[in-house]
């Protein structure tokens, strides 16, 4: 019987792909169905500015892509952006695991408060991807970023800027982000 059908077992990427297109944004949490609300215009806004600004930083053997499925079984969740390596991009692969990904981006939203601020911070941890930014969208843009110590878990904070700050990241890379201009 079809997990969708039942619904007792745990869900898949292949369950998720067989729904129907909605507006919603559908993820698997711990083989759970999650569902939020699309983001608005100003999340998309916002993120359009981070992904502009990495884009112009980012080693050339690195893309930013997003949104994009990270499998990491039994969860399967959609950061806003993603930094991923290129050699890991080819025309076969629906998803990318933790491995592939060297920093992941998610912009707050009203419908995603708790999950973008909470659950995917620990989740992405515990798989072990390296790098983790939040951003803020209200009252006004705030970028913190995080990063993974060496055999650990949880996230380190390197630091949070708001509007009319630079942010200047070391890890992974250098960067400079002018967080008025992720509202441009």
């Amino acid at each position: 019987m079809d997990t969708l059908e039942h619904g007792l077992e745990p869900w898949t990427f292949d369950d998720l792909l067989a729904l129907p297109e909605s507006l919603w944004h559908y993820e698997i949490v711990d083989g759970g169905l999650l569902m939020t609300p699309p983001a608005g215009l100003w999340h998309e806004v916002v993120s359009d500015g981070v992904r502009r600004l990495l884009d112009a930083q980012i080693p050339s053997d690195h893309r930013v892509l997003g949104p994009i499925g990270v499998n990491m079984h039994p969860t399967y969740l959609i950061p806003d952006l993603s930094v991923i390596r290129r050699a890991a991009i080819t025309p076969a692969r629906d998803r990318a695991n933790p491995s592939d990904l060297v920093l992941v981006v998610e912009v707050v939203s009203s419908g995603s408060v708790s999950t973008d601020r909470i659950l995917k911070p620990a989740k992405y941890a515990a798989a072990g991807i390296a790098n983790f930014w939040r951003v803020e969208t209200r009252p006004e843009a705030s970028l913190t970023a995080y990063t993974l110590p060496p055999g650990a878990d949880v996230y380190t904070e390197l630091g949070t800027w708001t509007s009319g700050e630079t942010a200047r990241i070391t890890e992974p890379w250098a960067l400079e982000i002018p967080v008025a201009s992720l509202e441009d």
